[in-house]
């Protein structure tokens, strides 16, 4: 099995995926959905979770995502262990950014046969992925389908809920001008942007191991911080599908000024090297930052220990300003030239 083409795409879209389309289809889903009852669910601009009220200070975040093309990968390498911790990464890592404590995850698993030895390393990730979340796997749902999945393809979704309250929520709302922003590495390409690297690798590049490094689940020390620091967290984005311009999720009336970006992982340069285009890069992948969060300066010192404390790199890259809006990169691969990322449709 190749991923090879025989003409190798430079872009996102010329890999097959549009995201500016992706982005215009969610706008008209939600004005197809858009009922009176909405009114009740509490609101987040950042759009990570759905937020539902249990009661007047109470209520469950819950989203759902997948693994995108890595499995793929998975299926090249024939090992899928890990892909499971990708599936939980996806949804649970979002809850966090409105302020969610993760607590139950659900999975539907559709395939064309069910094979014994494969369904249980893919369990046996997603069990994983659930223990480094804090999450119960509760139950989910096994599809046989061999009309619809041919070979040995299948599809893994997952859904998430967590508990959140009013003063925990993060609504972005409190978030200012001089503000810290604060950076928490990657494992590496995490579950985007896939579509274009396995295209680009060869299954013969020492690099196409890297693209199935399970994704960064990020839950503990998050959940560490909204106990010990409460408030601390103005703003969170998980860098996901659209790489840097989800920074504009916690909101898109500042500028994002990163003059002291964490070093981006040799995956990324390799990529870059048939990319040829650092912006097309910061619009893709997360090159090295997989989740990003926004404070105030005070809380900088007790936030960036509580991430050590787990064995977590992260660091102050940047600050928000008033002066422009969008994210603005001035250091590391583009010292050369300060990088303008605009923000983006997502939300």
């Amino acid at each position: 099995m190749t991923d090879k083409m025989p003409t190798q795409p430079k872009t996102y879209a010329e890999a097959g995926v549009d995201v500016e389309k992706a982005d215009r289809f969610v706008h008209r889903l939600k004005a197809l959905a858009a009922r009176p009852e909405h009114e009740s669910l509490w609101k987040v601009p950042s759009g990570y979770a759905a937020i539902y009220p249990t009661g007047a200070d109470s209520a469950v975040a819950c989203t759902t995502d997948g693994v995108g093309t890595k499995l793929l990968v998975a299926m090249a390498m024939e090992k899928f262990d890990t892909i499971g911790i990708d599936l939980v990464a996806m949804c649970a890592n979002d809850l966090i950014c409105v302020g969610a404590t993760p607590g139950m995850f659900l999975d539907y698993f559709a395939t064309g046969k069910v094979e014994d030895l494969k369904a249980d390393q893919i369990i046996k990730g997603i069990v994983e992925g659930c223990d480094q979340a804090g999450m119960v796997l509760a139950g989910g749902e096994t599809a046989e389908m061999p009309d619809l999945y041919q070979g040995d393809h299948f599809d893994l979704a997952g859904f998430a809920m967590g508990t959140v309250s009013r003063s925990t929520l993060i609504d972005c709302s409190k978030v200012a001008v001089g503000d810290a922003i604060i950076a928490v590495a990657s494992s590496g390409i995490h579950s985007n942007g896939l579509s274009l690297a396995r295209k680009l690798i060869d299954r013969t590049s020492r690099f196409y191991a890297q693209l199935l490094v399970p994704t960064r689940i990020y839950c503990r020390p998050v959940s560490e911080i909204f106990s010990k620091h409460p408030g601390a967290i103005k703003g969170m984005a998980h860098i996901t599908g659209g790489g840097w311009t989800n920074i504009g999720r916690i909101g898109k009336t500042f500028g994002y000024q990163i003059d002291k970006p964490l070093p981006v992982p040799g995956i990324f340069d390799e990529l870059l090297r048939h990319v040829q285009d650092i912006g097309e890069m910061y619009n893709t992948f997360n090159m090295g930052m997989g989740l990003t969060l926004v404070c105030a300066e005070a809380d900088v010192a007790g936030i960036l220990a509580t991430f050590e404390a787990h064995e977590f790199v992260a660091a102050r890259v940047g600050t928000v300003e008033g002066s422009f809006k969008g994210i603005r990169v001035t250091a590391g691969d583009v010292a050369a030239k300060p990088l303008n990322i605009a923000f983006s449709n997502k939300t």
